[in-house]
């Protein structure tokens, strides 16, 4: 089936079911269905065709899930952005991709209408459309979609998303309908979810994580409670509020909320399962001691979504699971040999029908990215001889911070700018919750003095908040390798442990970072660091 597809068969079962939950009144599936077939003609009405891609920058709402399945009905292309990230990032992305829309706020399409050839450009949320063209994000709700003269396919491309890199700009995987449709129908099945259910969507609707989720809870018939963020403070009070039932982390959440005080009512709540991939196992015994909820972890990427998986009723503890029915995993040396169980190797992904048709690029970054036909994930693991697998590391040259992927070329493009910087390295160094902080290692040109906090200035107009470097070191010289290669390893060793550094969290004036996936407001003001 395709995406839409999904959406109008849970309407047609349930029409008077809450669906999105998003302040106010619930939205129901009939509604819902209704609300984006009436968007998807307008999109028609616009031009937009089969093929067309359309660039949404929007946070977690229902006019964004309106967005997702109208243009999917249509048989075009959704290029969700993080609206976090700045106009010199964004626009090269979105320029290459030959987007011809625009969905955003009014500030928004105004900024890209001026760079770039926008045909199609809707204004979501407050705010006068002032640009020539630009049309208001409203259309009455309609009882059918426009009956189109092309054909849309389930193998048809239906978002294109930023993914992993090692060096350099993030590679953008087009995703077809597959490649949503089939993870969400077997997420129903290994987390056991019925209509009833309330999945909380504090992911962002711009990760393959945030989508997948809700794909699933409409593969469910359940509901979906959009908030704008997570955040450890109010968590379980929107679960409880909601009357949530599933929720899916990443990596650091659970520690977050395990270091949140103790309370009497921990175990009184309506959560019963939390999906998800990257805790520690000490945090994953301490979460379910606490608050009496299983946790069940997988493993997948933006270009496989997920591919391995524990199972609600069977699950190993520090394992991320077995393969899918649809999917087969290996773990091979560097020669692409496979490797037998206990022996840690590259986790390599055959091509399925999830897996993601291609980047879109030149055909080096696809004949990179396989070998074989076996799909290079870049992570270290190995499995046992009943097909668990188990993560061992990471060999891509990128840094994992509170949920978010940051590439340390794009960061030193930046430091490099820098008039009195001569040299700059960028790595990841542990934190306190098992994930990563960003360490910027500089070197000062001959005859120049540099300030930590300069540097912290000259980055904000060029990179978003959380991409910006926790820590900055400035020393002589950086090492070197035999072949004169910046010796990143041994800095990464290094860690906080090296010379003197500034430290950002310190900043008084620090704002918090707009869509950290890792976030306690519990003070009011800062991001947990």
């Amino acid at each position: 089936m395709r995406l839409d597809e999904i959406l109008e068969e849970a309407a047609n079962r349930q029409a008077d079911s809450p669906f999105l939950l998003a302040g106010g009144e619930p939205v129901t599936y009939g509604e819902a269905l209704a609300r984006s077939n009436g968007l998807c003609w307008l999109l028609s009405e616009l031009g937009v065709r089969h093929g067309s891609r359309v660039a949404v920058i929007l946070p977690n709402s229902p006019e964004m899930v309106y967005t997702w399945f109208a243009l999917a009905r249509l048989g075009a292309v959704m290029v969700p952005i993080n609206p976090a990230l700045v106009q010199p990032e964004v626009e090269p992305v979105l320029r290459n991709l030959g987007v011809m829309g625009l969905i955003a706020d009014a500030k928004t399409v105004a900024l890209y209408s001026q760079c770039l050839d926008l045909r199609v450009r809707l204004v979501a949320g407050a705010g006068e459309v002032e640009v020539e063209d630009a049309v208001r994000f409203a259309a009455p709700p309609r009882p059918s979609a426009p009956s189109l003269p092309w054909k849309v396919s389930p193998e048809d491309v239906v978002t294109i998303l930023q993914s992993s890199g090692t060096t350099g700009q993030p590679k953008c995987a087009a995703l077809s309908h597959l490649s949503y449709v089939l993870p969400a129908r077997e997420f129903v099945r290994w987390m056991e979810a019925v209509p009833g259910d309330r999945f909380l969507g504090c992911l962002p609707l711009f990760h393959m994580a945030g989508q997948a989720f809700a794909a699933s809870a409409v593969a469910a018939g359940a509901s979906l409670a959009l908030v704008g963020r997570f955040s450890a403070h109010h968590f379980w009070e929107q679960v409880r509020a909601q009357g949530i039932t599933v929720v899916r982390h990443l990596g650091e959440m659970l520690a977050l909320l395990c270091r949140q005080p103790e309370q009497p009512d921990d175990l009184l709540h309506p959560l019963r399962a939390v999906y998800g991939g990257g805790a520690r196992p000490d945090v994953i015994e301490e979460f379910e001691r606490r608050f009496g909820v299983p946790v069940v972890e997988g493993y997948g990427l933006t270009e496989t979504n997920t591919v391995l998986r524990n199972e609600l009723s069977e699950r190993r503890r520090g394992s991320i699971g077995r393969p899918l029915a649809y999917a087969e995993v290996r773990v091979a040396d560097e020669q692409g040999v496979a490797l037998p169980p206990r022996q840690i190797g590259e986790i390599q992904v055959w091509r399925d029908p999830v897996m993601m048709p291609g980047y879109v690029g030149p055909a080096e970054l696809n004949a990179a990215a396989s070998v074989a036909g076996w799909f290079r994930t870049g992570d270290l693991g190995y499995h046992d001889e009943e097909g668990y697998f188990y993560f061992a590391g990471r060999q891509k040259d990128l840094i994992r911070r509170r949920g978010e992927n940051i590439y340390p070329g794009s960061i030193e493009k930046v430091l490099d700018r820098h008039p009195a910087v001569d040299a700059s390295a960028v790595v990841g160094v542990p934190d306190d919750l098992g994930g990563e902080e960003v360490k910027a290692y500089l070197v000062c040109r001959p005859g120049t003095d540099l300030a930590a906090e300069e540097l912290v200035a000259w980055c904000r107009p060029w990179l978003a908040d959380f991409e910006i470097p926790r820590y900055f070191e400035i020393c002589a010289e950086l090492p070197r390798t035999a072949t004169n290669k910046i010796n990143k390893s041994q800095l990464r060793l290094a860690g906080t442990a090296g010379g003197p550094c500034y430290d950002r969290k310190s900043e008084a004036d620090e704002p918090p970072a707009p869509y950290p996936l890792a976030y306690d407001d519990s003070s009011g003001a800062q991001p947990v660091v």
